[in-house]
């Protein structure tokens, strides 16, 4: 499962000026914008997912907590395991490693990982491993938090999905102190409610491990019409989880779900796996063998296929409308976002950013992206600033400022430590309070900083995303950017084109591409 679905959108001023006015200088001249190749160029970020990819950087071959954790379990289904092929062990101080450095997770995820990593393990215990991480106390208080309070800022499937994961962990580790039980019978009655497969599933299958037995009454209900639909209209992890749930694989879902064996993510092939295994006993035998190598540690490596993501797709539309290219959208991207906004299946958290990048690029992408600009117009934002609502604040004015929804009133104060220079959350901050149409605040709380000097400093320094926030803040507070700027503005942005394709752009010079390094660079020259 993902383990935080969270929509993560970056605003951008809706129109950037041509032109300024600066006292005693006349109509500043901006430079023109750079070559008209980026559509084309794209391609170098397109995802195996065709998504646009957050860098052009090649995923490695480090081992990860999440394909570990996936490739062992299905590792554990194929007919070799069965017959006496061993899996190679999991060294413990190779996991303990792993859950200790990847800081991508939480503890309580990284603990659900290495819970699943040692699923029928009879010589390595979660519990030791996480003591070695140093994590183990931390994991157990986060998951206990959240099950008491969950996140408000989660969505129900999120919210969903992490109760299971961390209920599962708190009993794989055998946690002192017991789960309460009302946070298991709220997950029980979410679990039967949800019509969405994959997230029940975990919920039933945690409870289970929990002691409590639950049925997923809404999609079990549903489950002959989902069954009959046709392979295209339901995600393969879903229709895998249904048919789990339902305990009935039909010729048709088999047809369906066998070309996901070779799927790029681990979860999704674990999950077929499991689907295409129900009610023949020869089954495994006539599957192909999984995809991932496990290691002499027992760890798995990430695979090398990159997915795009929608973030950095937004990026890549605010780059392709601030270059004036937004008519030549490529095809494959066009296809991919059409295709998702008539997908039943969507993601509820993924609605409001297709729908940004939808309207960005003026594309009709269907009833999901429709439904994601409705929601968009009813997000709160909250009253105040504050660091622990800054993601559900930042991301509701994100969404106000894509759509134009007006200017809400919401008290912000920036770090009183910051003096001229500000760091890059307040520049954004900033800017995306201006495209919102709150002018006037961004303007006072921009006050005394000097942004052309610190976006000087930056593109000296080689940042580039850098630089875009300080002009964008600057340009949003009114702040007088001399024609010496503009002029040197090309030079020190070139140094950040990448070698292989010079109309995208790295964070730094002899740096890869970047989807959001490439939006700065075409705001900066706009």
């Amino acid at each position: 499962m993902k383990n935080r679905v969270i929509v993560t959108a970056l605003a951008a001023i809706a129109a950037v000026a041509l032109a300024v006015s600066v006292a005693d200088e006349g109509t500043v001249a901006r430079p023109g914008p750079p070559g008209g190749e980026l559509p084309g160029q794209l391609a170098a970020l397109r995802g195996a997912n065709d998504l646009v990819r957050a860098t052009r950087t090649d995923v490695g071959r480090d081992p990860a907590l999440y394909p570990t954790a996936y490739g062992r379990l299905e590792a554990a289904l194929a007919p070799g395991h069965r017959t006496g092929a061993s899996i190679p062990a999991v060294r413990p101080d190779a996991l303990a490693d792993l859950a200790r450095t990847e800081a991508l997770d939480t503890p309580a995820w990284r603990a659900h990982y290495v819970c699943l990593s040692l699923e029928g393990s009879r010589s390595v215990e979660a519990a030791e491993v996480l003591d070695r991480a140093g994590i183990r106390q931390s994991a157990e208080r986060e998951a206990l938090a959240y099950l008491r309070a969950p996140d408000p800022e989660d969505d129900a499937l999120t919210s969903l999905a992490t109760r299971a994961a961390f209920v599962r962990t708190l009993a794989c580790l055998g946690h002192g102190a017991p789960i309460p039980r009302g946070a298991l019978e709220r997950l029980a009655a979410d679990a039967a409610r949800t019509d969405r497969p994959v997230p029940a599933l975990h919920a039933v299958e945690a409870l289970r491990a929990a002691g409590v037995d639950v049925r997923a009454t809404r999609v079990l209900r549903d489950a002959d019409v989902l069954s009959r639909t046709d392979c295209a209209r339901q995600e393969p992890i879903q229709r895998a989880a249904l048919t789990l749930l339902s305990q009935r694989l039909t010729a048709s879902t088999r047809v369906c779900l066998k070309p996901s064996l070779s799927d790029p993510d681990s979860q999704t092939r674990w999950l077929v796996r499991r689907a295409l295994r129900i009610g023949a006993a020869d089954s495994a035998a006539s599957l192909p063998a999984p995809v991932d190598a496990i290691r002499s540690d027992g760890l798995v490596a990430k695979s090398p296929a990159q997915l795009g993501t929608l973030t950095a797709t937004y990026n890549a539309a605010r780059a392709l409308t601030a270059g004036a290219r937004q008519q030549d959208v490529p095809a494959w991207l066009t296809k991919k976002l059409t295709r998702m906004g008539s997908d039943p299946g969507l993601e509820p958290s993924d609605r409001i950013l297709l729908a940004m990048t939808c309207h960005r690029l003026s594309l009709d992408c269907g009833p999901q992206a429709d439904q994601g600009a409705e929601e968009a117009s009813a997000l709160t934002v909250p009253a105040r600033l504050t660091a622990e609502n800054q993601r559900g604040w930042y991301g509701a004015m994100a969404a106000r400022a894509e759509f134009g929804l007006g200017c809400r009133a919401t008290a912000v104060d920036l770090p009183a430590d910051e003096g001229a220079g500000l760091s890059s959350r307040s520049l954004r901050v900033i800017v995306v309070l201006a495209d919102a149409g709150c002018t006037a605040q961004a303007r006072r709380l921009a006050d005394g900083a000097d942004l052309v000097a610190q976006a000087r400093e930056a593109l000296r320094e080689g940042d580039l995303p850098g630089a875009s926030d300080a002009v964008e803040a600057a340009l949003a507070s009114d702040q007088s950017i001399p024609q010496t700027f503009w002029d040197d503005l090309p030079g020190l942005v070139r140094r950040c084109r990448d070698a292989e394709f010079p109309d995208l752009y790295a964070d730094s010079p002899g740096g890869a591409a970047t989807a959001d390094a490439t939006r700065a660079a075409y705001y900066l020259l706009a």
